[in-house]
């Protein structure tokens, strides 16, 4: 492989990786928007709760309530399906403690799981 080769090679694997930094921070940002959208949600509920609680309204309904929970459990799952791509463009696994490890790796780290055979655990 001659030197021009050899820059156009590492020219394409610099351009793949900031490729995959891209795609990565990308999914980092939307996970940031749904966990505070969650958190808004959350304190929608709070709010309708703590007036029906002090008698500032008849109640609080599970009507009401039903589509702000399906909503959080909807953004829940997003982001955990965030979270796999983001594992999979790393190249890594995340243990149940939530700290990721590289695929390659037979225990986490931080807490010293041992890893399952199979991908992802």
């Amino acid at each position: 492989m001659g030197f021009l080769d050899k820059v156009k090679s590492g020219l394409n694997d610099a351009g793949n990786k900031a490729k995959v930094l891209v795609d990565v921070n990308r999914l980092k940002l939307q996970n940031s928007s749904k966990k505070k959208e969650i958190e808004e949600i959350q304190q929608q509920i709070g709010q309708l709760v703590f007036e029906a609680a002090v008698g500032r309204r008849v109640e609080a309904g599970l009507h009401e309530l039903q589509p702000k929970y399906d909503r959080i459990l909807l953004l829940e799952q997003e982001i955990q399906e965030n979270k796999a791509q983001i594992n999979a463009l790393s190249d890594e696994k995340e243990c149940v403690c939530g700290k990721t490890a590289p695929l390659e790796a037979k225990f986490c780290s931080s807490c010293g799981r041992t890893f399952d055979a199979t991908p992802g655990l």
